[in-house]
């Protein structure tokens, strides 16, 4: 865990919280069944920090207790629940800690596996309450997180990065996206412009998939396995079907060729 200097839109930059020097953290992905071993260490210089996996079962006092700058935690736990989850800093408060960029996804794989994917991403959906620092250097502002006046929602840490860089794939092909949405405020309505998702799995269990579904949505500390399959070449818009996030942010695009 870090305090680092990262990028949130083009030509702005944060002075954020990470996990391993990134917003979001690194992405973490196992099988069902597996034995996860924590080892998290706190090399920010003036604040304690820890870690909180929605993916695990396990006593958050002692696994998520929060550790000085300088410490090291290890824990493990098993993953007995397949699907895309958020883990976050759970130290108070929690709101500002998320709110700095301590987020990232987690992905369990079910044993009965899902349909195969030809492609796969991962979007973590998040938002940034900021003041000038000074230039284009911006600093966290915990007023705007406790009421709620996000200036950017955002895809993978960075606004409409996703339009400059769009996703890719092919026509025909079952495009997965798992999408977790970290918050800490805002719920997402998540939505590809011009498709209809192939299925939508609420819990990483194909016998539980949805069809017929064009916007799903995913709670702050949700997370959601999403199938799509583009019969045309094109581009398609991926968004946050509320219009206030999706300017401010929350908008890339899928480029479908043949």
């Amino acid at each position: 865990m870090t305090h680092e200097t990262i990028e949130i839109s083009k030509g702005v930059r944060y002075t954020g919280w990470t996990f391993g020097h990134t917003v979001p953290g690194p992405v973490l992905r196992v099988r069902q069944g597996d034995l996860v071993k924590i080892t998290l260490v706190n090399e920010a210089s003036d604040m304690v920090h820890s870690i909180d996996f929605h993916a695990a079962q396990v006593a958050p006092n002692i696994a998520y207790r929060s550790i000085n700058p300088g410490e090291k935690l290890e824990f493990s736990f098993v993953a007995s629940t397949p699907g895309a989850y958020v883990y976050h800093c759970g130290t108070p408060p929690v709101l500002q800690h998320i709110a700095n960029g301590m987020y990232g996804a987690i992905i369990v794989d079910p044993i009965e596996p899902l349909p195969p994917a030809d492609v796969s991403y991962v979007l973590v959906q998040s938002e940034w309450y900021t003041a000038q620092a000074e230039g284009t250097l911006m600093t966290g502002d915990y007023d705007k997180m406790m009421s709620v006046r996000p200036d950017e929602v955002v895809f993978n840490g960075i606004a409409f990065q996703y339009n400059d860089h769009p996703l890719t794939a092919k026509v025909g092909q079952r495009v997965r996206l798992y999408v977790i949405n970290a918050g800490p405020n805002l719920g997402s309505a998540f939505h590809v412009i011009g498709g209809m998702f192939a299925a939508v799995y609420p819990d990483a269990d194909a016998r539980h998939a949805l069809t017929g579904v064009s916007t799903y949505p995913i709670a702050p500390g949700q997370g959601v396995v999403f199938d799509a399959i583009m019969a045309q070449p094109g581009k398609y818009p991926i968004v946050d079907h509320n219009m206030r996030d999706m300017m401010i942010g929350a908008a890339g695009e899928l480029e479908v060729t043949p």
